[in-house]
């Protein structure tokens, strides 16, 4: 009898050990998010895997996204819009070991004309990345 408890006291504690993940990486705050040579205020909100916050854009309202951070990998969605404009951003990125942010940035732009009628859209892919301030 007490060999099976002892038995099942050993493998308990070895099937505890398997379970201990690694702890989740922290990126909320306050970044510097360059894209094209510009440097863009990124502001991140985190709780546990989900992010959300702003990005600053020079042609409108901040784009607000909302996302995950699993392991390193960063992904998140957001959606900005003005007058003549809408903007739709989905964008991939991995934490670094020297804590900064890198991916790519897919955007997609529509323009309108005065009378509210589509003038163009445009699709581009962007890298960028991320230095906390």
């Amino acid at each position: 009898m007490k060999q099976a408890i002892f038995a099942a006291i050993i493998a308990c504690a070895a099937l505890g050990r398997g379970a201990v993940s690694a702890k989740q990486p922290l990126i909320a705050g306050t970044w510097t998010f360059t894209v094209e040579h510009v440097g863009l205020k990124l502001v991140i909100g985190q709780k546990e895997t989900t992010v959300a916050g702003t990005l600053s854009w020079p042609h409108g309202g901040p784009i607000k996204f909302m996302g995950d951070l699993v392991g390193d990998t960063l992904t998140f969605s957001g959606d900005s819009s003005g007058e003549n404009f809408t903007l739709h951003i989905d964008s991939t990125g991995s934490l670094k070991e020297d804590g900064s942010l890198v991916g790519t940035l897919k955007a997609h732009f529509v323009d309108f004309t005065d009378a509210h009628q589509v003038l163009r859209t445009m699709d581009q892919e962007i890298p960028w990345t991320a230095m906390r301030r």
